[in-house]
């Protein structure tokens, strides 16, 4: 029987833009065909491609987040703690005021993070604005 990770996961951010792609809340990347696809997806079709598609190191998996906005309609949200629970990766985030979103009417905020450790079976979305 193998123990899973538990307990305080390491990531950074490595992209933040807003989007009405249609999208999961949630999508675990663990190679760069998948990498290649979503920035395909997520790409603004007016603009060339400006930077560079990230690659993942050993041990890393890319995780998207784009969780539903219930009390800052152009708003945007912060990652504050992830955790592994047994396979289940829980990230607890808050939704935030952003002035350039709320001026510009922007809202579907999304967020890739780069992640060290193992890819979970699953993600659990935890909202700290309750």
């Amino acid at each position: 029987m193998m123990n899973e990770p538990q307990g305080d996961v390491e990531f950074s951010e490595v992209r933040r833009l807003n989007s009405e792609v249609k999208l999961n809340n949630f999508v675990i990347i663990k190679d760069f065909s998948e990498t290649v696809k979503l920035y395909g997806k997520i790409a603004d079709k007016r603009f060339s491609r400006s930077e560079p598609i990230p690659t993942l190191e050993e041990n890393e998996f890319f995780l998207l987040l784009k969780p539903i906005m219930k009390k800052q309609t152009f708003g945007d949200f912060e990652v504050t703690k992830m955790e592994m629970k047994g396979s289940v990766l829980n990230v607890y985030y808050k939704e935030i005021k952003n002035e350039e979103y709320f001026l510009n009417k922007q809202k579907n905020p999304i967020v890739i993070l780069r992640v060290n450790g193992v890819a979970p079976s699953g993600v659990k979305l935890i909202n700290l604005n309750k």
